[in-house]
């Protein structure tokens, strides 16, 4: 009888190499359930636990100083400027910490450094999870990390979106060292995060290591963050969820449209008209080299589209075609609402109805 699974002593060797290693039986497969966990921790990312103006004495400087500087006719709408962003951090940080208890979860750090900002939650000494926050429209800081969509070359392999590499390098190391503590090296590790926070946390899917091993990355409205090269090597399972016509999960442009606009501009270039066609090539190169190839990664749940509000019939389909999303766009942009669905809010509430629905 033919051998099927070995033909020769090397393939042999091979089957016997990969046996000898443990399986890893840490890297969870989808469950509704851990789903609507991860969307609610990605939500609760986004309290303002980090100070963005000095609370107290300092803002009551400021404030002076500027209307020294402005005037008092500007005083109504500096106020109201200052106020919005002078928050107290102390007191975001303990409506986090209650949060957290409705989970029957506890906060063992935060992390804040020039614009990016994580949590490391414990369950009950079950997993660790790490929630990044996403893009916040009052920080400049994360609107220009979105905006910097060219690649740049990855030392972990392939390329990556330039914007999403630096700010995930200005917490690294930091929670490198935090997962590294004692009390948590041997938990399971679950990655997670909405829009920004969705691209960080596929990244730290991939750079961080931990001894407890990475049990699965959800993440919710992300946009694509590397090239086909940098994904291939991610080996912890990682969750798209996609909320309906959500836009930002279509950014950047894949690689595809990236190389059919390059190609309509080559046939430009082609044209005997001398400056439209070095303007047409120079424009075709760029593109393919800077903002080319950006692909997604992991495994897509789709969740369908509902009336504002009402979700109790929502689905949770694991792939639909590109046709089927064109359709949901085009109500969506009709309706002047195509940045609705993008709200961790949304995710969290649907993916509550599916897992309630599928657990009685």
């Amino acid at each position: 009888m033919a051998n099927i699974l070995t033909k020769s002593q090397a393939e042999l060797d091979r089957v016997n190499g990969l046996l000898n290693k443990n399986l890893p039986s840490y890297r969870q497969a989808y469950s509704d359930r851990t789903a609507w966990l991860m969307a609610c921790l990605s939500e609760l990312a986004y309290i303002r636990f980090n100070p963005l103006l000095p609370h107290g004495k300092h803002v009551d400087w400021f404030r002076i100083k500027a209307l020294e500087i402005l005037g008092a006719d500007k005083k109504s709408s500096l106020t109201t400027l200052i106020d919005m962003f002078a928050y107290d951090h102390d007191e975001e940080k303990k409506q986090l910490e209650k949060e957290l208890t409705k989970l029957k979860i506890e906060l063992v750090k935060t992390f804040d450094n020039n614009g990016t900002q994580a949590i490391l939650i414990s369950s009950s000494g079950k997993f660790i999870t790490l929630a990044f926050r996403g893009t916040e429209k009052t920080e400049m800081k994360d609107i220009k990390t979105d905006a910097n969509v060219a690649t740049t070359l990855c030392e972990s392999g392939g390329k990556i979106h330039s914007g999403f590499n630096v700010a995930f390098d200005e917490v690294a190391l930091d929670i490198q060292e935090a997962l590294n503590e004692p009390d948590f090296s041997d938990l399971p590790l679950f990655i997670t995060g909405h829009s920004l926070g969705g691209a960080l946390a596929t990244i730290a899917t991939k750079k961080l290591s931990h001894n407890g091993g990475i049990a699965a990355c959800y993440t919710f409205g992300s946009p694509r963050v590397g090239n086909d090269v940098w994904v291939e090597s991610i080996k912890s399972p990682i969750f798209r969820v996609v909320n309906a016509a959500d836009c930002v999960t279509m950014l950047p442009l894949a690689g595809s449209i990236i190389r059919a606009i390059a190609w309509v501009l080559r046939m430009i270039a082609k044209m005997q008209i001398p400056l439209l066609s070095l303007v047409c090539d120079t424009g075709a190169q760029k593109l393919s080299l800077k903002f080319g190839g950006y692909l997604h990664c992991g495994d897509m749940r789709y969740l369908t589209n509902c009336p504002k509000g009402n979700y109790a019939n929502v689905k949770l389909l694991p792939a639909v075609s590109f046709f089927y999303r064109i359709k949901t766009f085009k109500h969506k942009i009709f309706m002047r609402k195509f940045l609705a669905d993008h709200s961790i809010s949304i995710y969290r509430k649907k993916l509550m109805v599916i897992a309630t629905r599928r657990n009685p």
